[in-house]
Formats: structure tokens, sequence, C-alpha cells
């Protein structure tokens, strides 16, 4: 098949509508709960011990991390490489990152708010500038122009991670019974096409598999706030569907709050440039 099949075929299932500044300022909140200042959570400590034992990240590395967030990445790479640079579009997501880093009392760390689509590496000194380019989970590599870009940033390694598979107890009901909304899971063939695209490319990518199950526990209002900014509403029936959202967290809420299991499976991708 040709590069072009599955450059077509990534864009299939790729939406915009919630790569939006407003989307990510709305859940910056919700993100930084995961960022801890003594011990990282499991996720981000297995990620960090893969990156050492398979030789992507060492104490003298240079890293770019596409799509931040509040730092969950950057700041333990950060803790442990020369220097990292973080990037998002949220300014919420920014000033979180800001106080975590300072808070881990680094001083090599920069971040900046820049749209990766919109980056010109060499306005940014940024073409073969890093050892390493991450993209955890992020929507910031969408595209064959996107990946591409990746690349060119990095003189050592790349890697991305991102879901093969996901469910949500809460989320999924809601998206399918409640709001019965026809959209499809993003991620369908995002993994199946970077993977093609790099080998048909030269590259010689690898994939891990990772499965994790975690829980999720919010107030009743928490969750109303949540999942109203998750699913943008259909035209003007914004109300209408947050009643609808409101209603089923009630209804499933024991004591005022409302549990929700998630089960995933990730690929971690990773190459040498």
């Amino acid at each position: 098949m040709e590069l072009q099949y599955f450059a077509d075929l990534w864009s299939e299932k790729t939406t915009t509508s919630k790569s939006g500044k407003a989307f990510w300022d709305n859940r910056a909140a919700e993100f930084n709960k995961l960022v801890t200042q003594g011990q990282p959570d499991e996720r981000i400590r297995k990620i960090v011990e893969f990156l050492f034992d398979h030789g992507l990240l060492a104490k003298n590395s240079s890293i770019l991390d596409i799509g931040c967030g509040p730092g969950r990445f950057a700041v333990e790479f950060a803790k442990l490489s020369t220097d990292v640079t973080g990037l998002d579009i949220s300014d919420n997501m920014l000033d979180y990152v800001l106080k975590n880093a300072a808070a881990a009392n680094l001083t090599n760390t920069s971040f900046k708010n820049i749209n990766w689509d919109e980056v010109n590496l060499d306005d940014y000194g940024w073409r073969k500038r890093f050892d390493l380019v991450t993209a955890i989970n992020s929507p910031g590599i969408h595209n064959l122009i996107t990946l591409e870009k990746m690349i060119e940033a990095s003189k050592g390694y790349c890697f991305l991670s991102n879901f093969v598979d996901r469910s949500d107890s809460i989320q999924d009901i809601l998206r399918t019974e409640i709001l019965k909304l026809d959209e499809g899971k993003f991620y369908t063939n995002t993994v199946y096409s970077i993977f093609n695209i790099l080998w048909l490319t030269g590259y010689y990518p690898s994939i891990a598999y990772v499965d994790t199950d975690r829980e999720h526990v919010r107030t009743v209002e928490e969750a109303c706030i949540y999942y109203g900014t998750l699913f943008e509403p259909q035209d003007n029936s914004g109300d209408k569907q947050n009643n609808l959202i409101r209603g089923y967290l009630k209804e499933v809420s024991v004591n005022g709050f409302v549990r929700e299991k998630v089960r995933t499976k990730t690929a971690w991708i990773y190459w040498q440039v």
C-alpha cells in the first residue's frame, strides 16, 4: 500500500472540534489533579522507566514534549535530563505546568503557548534540536504533516503514546445511550496508520502495549462540569444536553459521588530518526 493511503486512513476519524483552546482550558483543572509533586503516579513512572530502559532518555537529554498539558511528564523528564521544552495551546494548562515546575524547584524547563501545526522549526531553531521528542496522548500529532515535523525536530528518538482501545463506564453510556451521539472513536486507525507511515518512510518503529485500569471519583457537580465540556453540544442544544447529562449522573451517583471505571489499551510507538 502507498503512504498516502495510510495518511488518509489516519485522517478519516480525526476531529478538530476537540482540539481547540477552550476545550483544553476547561479540562485543565481535571488534568492537573493527576500531577503529584512527590512520587509520580504509576502510569508516569512506567513511561519514564521505559524511556530510560530503552535508551531514549538519558541524563544529558534535551527533550521536546508536544502537548505537555499541566506537566505530568515534562516535570518528571526535567528532573532526570538536561532541559525540557513543553508546548501547549491552553493558557490554563500552561499556568498549571509553570506552578508544578516551580513547586519541583526546576530551572531547566521552558513552556510555550504554541499550536504544533503552526510551528516553523527554523524560526525557533528546533530543526534536529532535541534528543527526544514526545507526544503522549497528544492531539498535536494528528496527521502526516505534524508527524513529519515531529521527526524533523529530533536528532535522536521519537516517542508517541496513543490509545488502541478504551472503555469508560460513564462516558460511553452518556455518549451512546443518553446523548445518542453518532461519532466514532478518534483513535481507531491512529496507531495502525502511524506504524505503517513510519515503516514506508524508512524507519523501524517498535511498539509496546500497556493495559491500564483506573477509577475516577467526582462529585456530581464536578462530573457535570467534566462531561459538559467533554461532549460538545450539537447546534443550540447545550441546555438540553446538559440536563440529560445531569439527570443521568444523579441517577448513578452514590452519596453524591460518581465513580467511573476506565480501562485502556495503549500503544507506545518509538523509533530512532
